[in-house]
């Protein structure tokens, strides 16, 4: 979804590769300034899911990590208002539920290297087939 908003993210193998899903790479070595993030970083159990079959509900917590220019602090933060308006109460994602913790991003201030960081944290939902 990020990859198709037209925020110019763009996952590994391609070129000038500035948007994962794992932590943010902190050694750059060909990784942009201006980056995204999303990692997975637990959630409650488990739920049975009265279903056909082996099924669950599962609600993982997802944390949208946000790192833009020294010099940007404005495009930084456009970004990370513009990935909170496309993730939270995701519509396109059919059987899926996306809901923010918080009402906007947190700034965390800057890195070691005075690139401006924002954080979002969203809650998921969705039916998982146990096998």
């Amino acid at each position: 979804m990020l990859e198709a908003a037209g925020f110019g993210l763009v996952r590994s193998p391609a070129s000038g590769a500035n948007l994962f899903t794992a932590p943010m790479p902190e050694v750059d070595g060909g990784v942009p300034d201006r980056a995204v993030a999303l990692v997975v970083t637990g959630g409650a159990g488990p739920l049975p899911y009265l279903g056909l079959g082996r099924e669950a509900y599962l609600s993982p917590g997802c944390q949208v990590r946000i790192r833009s220019e020294r010099e940007d602090f404005q495009g930084g933060q456009s970004l990370a208002l513009a990935v909170f308006s496309v993730l939270n109460q995701t519509p396109d994602l059919m059987g899926v539920a996306v809901r923010a913790e918080e009402s906007a991003p947190v700034y965390l201030g800057t890195d070691g290297v005075d690139r401006h960081r924002w954080v979002l944290n969203f809650g998921v939902g969705y039916v998982f087939h146990l096998g």
